[in-house]
């Protein structure tokens, strides 16, 4: 396979799975939104942004090979900053939503939009389509009148006899997961993108000292042969030829 066909090959397949994992972070991003889920916006914005970014990062060298020759080390510094960022985001997430398995985290959000009336919680049972927390009657909405917390308004309006608590921290980790495969796959291309500039950085080096080598060589073998044929020009000069009447006697 030609250098040009592949270059292509690995630029297609690059901008498939840059588009595939910014799709997915789209769709993370719309379901934090539509379930209210207790996930910062920024988590699915940075896994649709960060592929973008590494994308580009991976042509950076092919596009402007004169600015990665001339500015080496700036590569390097940008590719090593986006792999400890995005190794942050996908530690912090590992430990509060994967790790710990925290049931009252979800249950304090909850009583949280409870205590305010939230409409978010009337928004969540739709799109789950259940009724409170750990039971229909649990923190449902429609809100009861008194500050009771048992309201059975929730099973009688919609009909939903399943509390939200289990699908709606089951949709949170989904997403959390989905956020986490997607940093996974930028972080892994972003060593990618390391090791390719090291490789490069070390024949780039190995061709310069070869160079200087040659160069070397041919200033040490030119050395010698300018000595020698000043020795012989000097010993020919030495020598006088014979006085031209000796010659002609013997004749």
């Amino acid at each position: 396979m030609e250098p040009y066909i592949r270059k292509r090959l690995i630029f297609g397949v690059a901008m498939l799975v840059t588009v595939l994992l910014q799709l997915i972070g789209l769709l993370q991003l719309s379901n934090v939104v539509r379930l209210g889920l207790p996930i910062p916006y920024f988590v699915p914005a940075l896994a649709s942004l960060l592929p973008v970014v590494t994308l580009l990062l991976s042509i950076l060298p092919v596009a402007c090979s004169r600015i990665f020759t001339e500015r080496r080390l700036v590569y390097p510094a940008i590719v090593a900053g986006n792999i400890v960022f995005t190794g942050r985001v996908l530690g912090k997430l590992y430990c509060r939503f994967v790790r710990s398995h925290r049931h009252n985290f979800y249950e304090k959000r909850w009583e949280h939009w409870f205590q305010k009336r939230s409409c978010k919680i009337g928004r969540i049972e739709r799109a789950l389509q259940c009724c409170g927390f750990s039971s229909p009657s649990d923190r449902a909405f429609p809100f009861a009148d008194s500050d009771s917390k048992e309201s059975d308004m929730c099973v009688k309006e919609y009909h939903f006899t399943e509390p939200c608590g289990q699908k709606w921290s089951y949709e949170t980790e989904m997403v959390v997961k989905s956020c986490m495969f997607v940093f996974f796959i930028v972080l892994l291309a972003s060593f990618v993108c390391l090791f390719r500039w090291i490789r490069a950085y070390k024949k780039s080096k190995a061709v310069l000292h070869e160079f200087e080598s040659v160069d070397e060589e041919s200033d040490n073998d030119e050395t010698p042969t300018s000595e020698f044929n000043k020795a012989a020009e000097a010993q020919m000069a030495s020598v006088d030829p014979p006085p031209y009447h000796d010659v002609e006697s013997r004749t």
